[in-house]
């Protein structure tokens, strides 16, 4: 297949979407398709690069969690479109929105992806108090966009079951955006100074960091442990500053792939204290890795769906109960290191070879039906046109 995927930007490497969708592409070429990309940053012979648009506000805000937004073309993209099977959508922007109609003129089968979370939204606006706004982003977002493909990508069974409690009737395709094969177990586990903690995510309000640094503060343990946080954002000088005044030994760091490989693979926890994720791909890398994780239960989140038992999960926004579990592990070497081994392998199920399947087979479905239709449409104004 010849596959065009459509995405703000791929030029930000600490955003998790843009991981995801350089992740697909480069897995699908893999696999013999060829895949073009319509994006700020895009420089592939057949890629379109696309010029940022500004936003009043928005801009300023969307850039402090790694988020630009990409200038329609329609002369370029136009060219960048010819000849290919199927054009695939990450985020529900402009850029997005403009490139559908264009497809749609251009008679090529469309699919979306469903990436960016209402309660993100709400969270970063400091709403998450006002429950109806995401409600009303959920209804925005399908109006505007999704209920004009018949097939959407989720990366979670339970984005996909909120999708369907909000009255979106497409088709729903539940597909891990799946982990990079790099991320293995360590051949051998070392002894660290201190009982490495880390977690990975970006450093804003619903990755709810601040929760660890108090579960840490809280722990019996506090003297022994140090605390690595992988990610950037807006909120790591409010952290620094929680850190420090409760004397947490605390590390900040954004790492390249081999290098969180390694971080991972010598660390003795993972924790995942985030509100609001629709899948959290960073804990499922950690746990590839053969960490044990502790997993906020929360009702907007999907990462409870990798914990293998209550031991990794603890009462979302509550660090007293983070910190129990915290202790727990601590002070059961054994028991951490055989579930590590028990966790790794759980994780294979979620492999990037075996969503790229699925991918296929929904990209496969869409082109199926869009010829049917088409073909359908061409005999209905030949029948027409005899009748006349």
């Amino acid at each position: 297949m010849v596959i065009a995927i459509v995405i703000d930007l791929i030029d930000n490497k600490t955003n998790g979407s843009v991981i995801t969708a350089i992740r697909f592409a480069e897995g699908l070429r893999a696999r013999g398709h060829e895949v073009r990309m319509v994006a700020i940053g895009a420089d592939g012979e057949k890629d379109c690069a696309v010029k940022e648009r500004y936003v009043p506000v928005l801009t300023e805000v969307s850039a402090k969690n790694q988020i630009k937004f990409g200038k329609f073309d329609k002369q370029r993209i136009k060219k960048t479109f010819e000849g290919v099977d199927l054009v695939h959508f990450i985020f529900p922007f402009k850029l997005e929105k403009k490139c559908k109609e264009l497809a749609d003129e251009m008679g090529i089968p469309t699919t979306a992806a469903f990436h960016v979370q209402p309660e993100n939204v709400s969270y970063n606006a400091h709403l998450s108090w006002f429950k109806p706004f995401n409600a009303l982003v959920y209804a925005y977002f399908r109006q505007t966009f999704y209920k004009k493909f018949n097939r959407i990508h989720c990366p979670s069974s339970f984005i996909a079951g909120q999708l369907a409690a909000h009255g979106y009737d497409s088709e729903l395709y539940v597909i891990s955006n799946g982990y990079d094969p790099a991320f293995v177990p360590a051949p051998a586990k070392g002894k660290n100074s201190k009982f490495e903690v880390v977690m990975t995510g970006r450093l804003a309000p619903e990755k709810n960091q601040q929760v660890l640094i108090k579960a840490i503060a809280l722990s019996k343990h506090k003297q022994d442990i140090h605390l690595t946080l992988l990610g950037n954002g807006p909120r790591k000088k409010a952290l620094t500053k929680l850190a420090e005044k409760l004397g947490v030994d605390v590390s900040f760091d954004f790492l390249p792939k081999e290098k969180l490989i390694a971080k991972l693979q010598s660390s003795d926890l993972y924790v995942h204290a985030a509100t609001v994720e629709i899948e959290a791909i960073a804990a499922l890398e950690a746990i590839a890795c053969g960490l044990v994780p502790i997993i906020a239960d929360s009702s907007c989140s999907a990462t409870p769906q990798f914990a293998l038992d209550k031991r990794s999960l603890f009462e979302d926004n509550n660090e007293y109960s983070l910190a129990e579990k915290i202790d727990y592990w601590y002070e059961r070497e054994g028991e951490r290191l055989r579930m590590g081994k028990v966790y790794a392998e759980s994780a294979k199920k979620y492999s990037l070879d075996k969503s790229l399947e699925k991918a296929e087979r929904m990209f496969a479905d869409e082109i199926m039906d869009s010829s049917r239709t088409t073909k359908l449409k061409k005999m209905t104004l030949a029948a027409a046109t005899n009748n006349g």
